[in-house]
């Protein structure tokens, strides 16, 4: 989440007085490095932080910002292969970017409710015009259901007088989950109604099942890619505290018991690595049921084939069957326990990357 990058930094120069411009990458075409809602942020100190493209365009827009500091306007700035700009600005991988150039106005109570929402995994989306009459100008929806109006529980911020405001609110959750541009009207041509949609979604769940070694692995470097992570395990000899620095969580229980009290859901992924049926199972039951978006298991064929026997006796049908991934992780010839949870966390970023 690009945000987190730059909070700090702006909380800090607001505190000591100063003022700062942020860069925010609203859309891509082609190839580039990083993803729709990467900021780059200058304070008036000439401090930096983040990055929209991993530096192919962040001297010029070190100019660019350090001019809103001064008093030049905001702007929406394109940068790419076909730009007709000075030499040596552009994207080396060949694709184009927009880029939403802005004074950060610290005070806006947007931020704060922004940041409080993240803190507490509180869905969340933040609109932001981009031509004027409404540019710089933001809406923040916080929601406890996506797609279901009575799931909104604070809308802070406004983009102006009219039905504008509305608007905004249905489209923001329709797209809770997706971050993008966006208008909001049926004229395409106006361009008066366009804005930046951004959604800011809890940390992604995994449960693994099983406090095996390759658990260890897995559960560290999950963490470190921005998963929360759950190990489920009812051997206390195994589920350790210090085995899993990294787990946000650690259920010393079977797994159907610890599923129904995590609330998994088709956003949460579960890995089980037990390679035993007591465990493997019920595991699989319960994270088919749930409806997780991911479900993987370790296991040659002959393991494969028997956990899906027992599914299908416990009345899933083909269809469940073929949610499961399994031998688990992408094949890239993983032997040691590190390995495979390299491939397995590989597959994870696949499996979400996807269309």
């Amino acid at each position: 989440m690009s945000w987190r990058e730059v909070r700090g930094a702006l909380g800090k120069w607001a505190k000591r007085g100063d003022t700062a411009a942020v860069a925010t990458l609203i859309e891509v075409r082609r190839s580039a490095p990083r993803s729709p809602g990467a900021r780059f942020a200058v304070s008036s100190t000439g401090e930096l932080a983040g990055s929209v493209s991993s530096g192919c365009v962040e001297g010029d827009l070190h100019e660019h910002l350090s001019a809103l500091l001064t008093g030049a306007p905001s702007a929406l700035l394109s940068y790419g292969i076909t730009d007709e700009m000075a030499a040596g600005v552009g994207l080396s991988c060949g694709g184009e970017i927009d880029v939403l150039i802005e004074p950060h106005p610290a005070w806006d109570p947007v931020w704060d409710a922004l940041d409080a929402a993240i803190d507490r995994n509180t869905p969340a989306v933040l609109v932001t015009g981009l031509a004027d009459p409404i540019r710089g100008k933001r809406l923040l929806i916080t929601a406890t259901g996506a797609g279901h109006a009575e799931g909104v529980a604070l809308v802070i911020g406004s983009l102006g007088p009219g039905p504008i405001d509305e608007l905004a609110r249905h489209t923001a959750l329709e797209i809770i989950g997706r971050t993008g541009t966006h208008r909001l009207n049926l004229d395409e041509d106006d361009p008066d109604t366009q804005v930046f949609a951004e959604t800011f979604a809890p940390p992604p769940r995994l449960a693994i099942v099983g406090a095996t070694p390759i658990a260890e692995a897995l559960c560290a470097f999950a963490a470190r890619v921005g998963f929360d992570v759950t190990i489920v395990d009812p051997r206390e000899a195994f589920a350790r505290p210090e085995r899993f620095p990294d787990a946000a969580q650690l259920i010393v229980e079977w797994p159907d018991t610890a599923f129904e009290r995590l609330g998994l859901d088709r956003f949460a992924s579960v890995v089980v690595l037990t390679h035993d049926a007591k465990l493997d199972e019920p595991a699989l039951e319960a994270a088919l049921g749930a409806g997780c978006g991911y479900v993987g298991l370790l296991g040659g064929r002959r393991t494969q084939l028997k956990r899906r026997e027992a599914l299908v006796a416990a009345g899933f049908d083909g269809e469940d069957l073929d949610r499961i991934k399994g031998p688990i992780g992408l094949d890239i010839g993983a032997r040691s326990p590190s390995q495979i949870a390299v491939s397995v966390i590989a597959e994870l970023i696949a499996e979400d990357r996807a269309p």
